[in-house]
């Protein structure tokens, strides 16, 4: 389809656009960015000392090293288990004849909706009788429940885009309905679940509201320790944490986008 001309004028609005949301997206990250090579003890704009002092200070201290490894703890069994949840439900709703599969997709993603204020409201009420608070288990189920519809987005996204036709030929050459699935749409769906992994590990990571609700003792993520240290008194050292997290989160966006395949 032949697209048409825009205006120049046009154009040069849309582009004036763009470069103004990209500034204030990125504006606050590079601050940040420049702040964690400040070489002062409290956070000043500029600095007057330049330095590694806040790395040095965040990669000796052992309170920031916990926080880091307990976000990696759970993180990655919380990524995993809403691949696990996210895929065959993604199968199901949209290679079977699921009756209700139109409601099972929106309740899928429902609670997208919901604020994740209310949304951890809810969990504290319903972890509180179960005795799952201040539970590493209680967070690891929190953060799979917060990834999994973020998980089908993805995955529902890139099946859509592959045929089932290829299912029902190789079906026809005498291949079984599981083997035509796993041979055919899941190696063929692999780059998304490998982003649909990538999304949900980095949601966990940066969670920083149910970890506040349903976190206890002992259960200090990188964005709850951010939290605290902002809270009662800025230290500097959250500068290098936030930048290395924000860089950490843009190469796992960009490895996202780079697995997610693209419809032609």
């Amino acid at each position: 389809m032949r697209r048409l001309p825009l205006d120049p004028a046009v154009t040069a609005l849309v582009r004036v656009l763009l470069a103004v949301t990209a500034v204030f997206l990125l504006a606050p990250a590079l601050l940040v960015f420049v702040l964690s090579f400040s070489d002062e003890s409290f956070v000043r704009f500029p600095p007057r000392e330049w330095g590694l002092r806040q790395y040095s200070t965040l990669f000796s201290s052992q309170e920031w090293l916990d926080a880091i490894w307990m976000s990696v703890k759970i993180a990655v069994p919380s990524a995993l288990l809403a691949v696990a949840i996210g895929l065959p439900a993604t199968f199901a709703m949209y290679r079977t004849r699921l009756p209700g599969g139109d409601l099972l997709r929106f309740l899928s993603l429902s609670s997208l909706l919901i604020p994740i204020s209310a949304f951890g409201v809810g969990l504290f009420g319903v972890f509180a009788q179960l005795g799952l608070t201040a539970t590493y288990l209680g967070i690891v189920i929190a953060h799979t429940v917060l990834a999994v519809p973020l998980v089908i987005v993805v995955l529902t996204t890139a099946i859509a885009r592959i045929p089932p036709e290829l299912e029902l030929i190789a079906m026809t050459l005498g291949a079984s309905r599981l083997r035509a699935s796993t041979g055919i749409t899941l190696r063929l769906l692999a780059p998304a679940v490998a982003a649909a992994l990538l999304f949900a590990f980095i949601t966990s990571f940066d969670e920083a509201v149910l970890i506040t609700f349903l976190g206890g003792p002992g259960l200090v993520t990188v964005p709850k320790a951010i939290f605290d240290s902002v809270r009662y008194g800025v230290d500097a050292v959250i500068t290098a944490i936030a930048a290395l997290t924000f860089i950490v989160s843009a190469l796992i966006a960009l490895l996202t986008v780079r697995l997610n395949p693209r419809g032609k």
